[in-house]
């Protein structure tokens, strides 16, 4: 019957997944809207959800750990799914197992893509800030007086406000 507990462990753990995705695309949003009281209220639940998560996980280890007990194995092996179905005989167990770990496969597939997708929006948006400090600055000249000379002062020399990638 552990097996059952199994399934709700990863049940729960598709759900979380499902919440980051909701999640993620209100973020993406928020950041092409540069709207960053939302953007922070979304990082926030975020941080909640990936704790959430780990607990998830912990108690989905803790089943199959109970389960591999139940079946008579002593060790604490590391199964992957597939592997531990090879250890459920009932057939609807078999197939809901097989069935929530494809979901969470491809959600977390999904929440990767998103996340690339959410990066490079960042990247372009710290691109834009510093396109524009440096339109407003202008280029940032000597604050030593020195005597002209004919030469024009090297340009590339410049200090950018952020010279480092984010």
């Amino acid at each position: 019957m552990s097996v059952h507990s199994v399934i709700q462990a990863m049940s729960k753990l598709n759900d979380v997944h499902l919440e980051m995705i909701d999640v993620g695309k209100e973020k993406q949003q928020a950041i092409i809207d540069n709207d960053s009281t939302n953007l922070t209220r979304l990082m926030t639940i975020e941080n909640r959800l990936l704790r959430q998560m780990n607990e998830l996980e912990q108690q989905r280890v803790e089943q199959v750990n109970f389960f591999l007990q139940e079946k008579g194995i002593r060790s604490q092996l590391n199964l992957s799914v597939t592997e531990l179905s090879r250890l459920v005989f009932d057939s609807n167990e078999k197939q809901e197992l097989m069935q929530i770990r494809d979901s969470l496969l491809s959600n977390a597939v999904m929440l990767k893509k998103q996340n690339e997708l959410t990066t490079q929006l960042l990247e372009q948006s710290l691109h834009f800030i510093d396109f524009s400090l440096n339109i407003i600055v202008g280029v940032d000249e000597e604050m030593i007086y020195k005597k002209p000379t004919d030469t024009p002062p090297a340009l590339s020399n410049k200090n950018n406000f952020f010279d480092a990638k984010a």
